[in-house]
């Protein structure tokens, strides 16, 4: 067996991450991104001074450095057989992706496969964002590491001998070189948020960017079918139900019931509004995502005994049969911001009896809106229950009797 410093294995699988990205990307990646700067003296036939050389010198030989590493990288996962869920993952189109005749004008800038890094990613392909380590393979696939690193040693001539690329005629397609270059770099960048877990979900930039909302417990988080739990937390059905009947009353004497609750029903319903609308956006969702076994405790917005044959109030047949269509025409033509902050302001103004509050037309659409995204969510979690093949883990509110609901439904 081989024994010498070159060959080496992390501690533990958790180490593993960092000792990939330690055979040279760690230390290379960070050059400032200067590689235009690179590209564009190389291109010149106007002559350099010593400071610019060393300067574009130690550029080249970063991404030099970044090119091994790369390789390296691919080399030692294939050899410690290393698989990661957040990139060994399959990805699958999004079941309830907003249907094209009512996207939003935003929708392709929104839902843009590198919208979802903070960094201005553009070079990387929607599989290569999904999954960094393709970038580096495909780097690879039409140069191996010894072409790669010999044209690089002919750019590092003609910077030295103060000659461009038309002079050495090595590089006849120079432009292409730095695209893939780039592309390259913009994957060790995914690849060092990924050493530090700090991978960002496909739709972090519609949660935080443009919801101003937040996932608190990681990447799992993030995901819609998670967030309907949020909804459901504590809350049934049958309860958010109500609490919209109630909010909606033209009457000021009749306005009761929301005054002790006004906070949670402030957070429920714009749960319930952001989560309806995320499952609209995002092509495609990591395979976890969509498997209702990855769930750890499914929130049942219905008491057990009614989930087989329960029926949404506010759906018909047909809107039933097409959730997708259903809930893209729900957020047709409306700004999902807006209708949070005058759901918000309704229950505002029902804290203050002796405000007038007739119901508007806006009011009454909003009314039908609520209803009808809760009656959504529902069947999709009821869904999620049917597809489940592990047992427990779904939580099921107690049984309310017919008498109270018909009752308050009355009001």
């Amino acid at each position: 067996m081989m024994d010498n410093v070159y060959l080496t294995n992390p501690e533990d699988v958790y180490e593993t991450p960092w000792f990939l990205l330690k055979g040279g990307i760690f230390e290379s990646f960070r050059y400032d991104e200067k590689l235009w700067e690179l590209l564009t003296a190389m291109t010149s036939c106007s002559k350099k001074d010593g400071k610019e050389k060393t300067r574009l010198t130690e550029t080249l030989d970063k991404l030099i450095l970044m090119v091994k590493g790369c390789h390296y990288f691919l080399h030692h996962k294939e050899r410690l057989k290393f698989k990661e869920d957040w990139i060994d993952i399959k990805w699958y189109k999004n079941p309830y992706r907003c249907s094209k005749k009512y996207r939003s004008r935003d929708d392709q800038k929104l839902n843009h496969h590198l919208a979802h890094f903070k960094e201005p990613l553009s070079n990387l392909t929607r599989e290569e964002a999904q999954d960094f380590t393709l970038a580096f393979k495909n780097f690879f696939a039409e140069m191996g590491l010894s072409s790669w690193l010999n044209l690089l040693d002919d750019w590092k001539s003609c910077l030295t001998g103060d000659e461009s690329f038309f002079d050495w005629r090595v590089d006849c397609a120079p432009l292409k070189t730095y695209e893939k270059l780039l592309a390259l770099h913009e994957a060790c960048t995914i690849g060092y948020q990924w050493a530090e877990m700090d991978y960002p979900p496909p739709n972090r930039h519609l949660i935080e960017d443009y919801l101003s909302s937040e996932y608190v417990n990681g990447y799992r988080s993030a995901s819609p079918f998670e967030m309907i739990g949020d909804v459901f937390y504590e809350k049934n059905y049958s309860d958010i139900r109500q609490h919209i009947l109630a909010l909606y009353v033209s009457c000021s004497c009749k306005r009761e019931g929301i005054n002790t609750i006004a906070k949670d029903l402030r957070s429920t319903l714009r749960w319930l509004l952001e989560t309806g609308w995320l499952l609209l956006q995002t092509d495609y969702f990591p395979e976890d995502w969509l498997d209702p076994d990855s769930i750890d405790f499914l929130r049942c917005p219905v008491p057990e005994e009614l989930a087989d044959y329960w029926k949404p109030k506010n759906l018909t047949a047909k809107e039933q049969r097409k959730l997708r269509k259903t809930l893209s025409k729900l957020y047709h033509n409306i700004d999902v911001r807006q209708e949070i902050y005058t759901v918000e302001s309704r229950i505002i103004r029902h804290l203050h009896p002796d405000v007038p509050d007739n119901l508007s037309e806006d009011d009454l659409a909003t009314k039908n809106r609520l209803f009808k995204i809760l009656d959504v969510l529902t069947l999709i979690v009821l869904n999620l229950r049917e597809r489940r093949t592990k047992s427990g883990g779904v939580c099921y509110p107690p049984i309310v009797e017919e008498a109270n609901v018909h009752s308050n439904e009355s009001v």
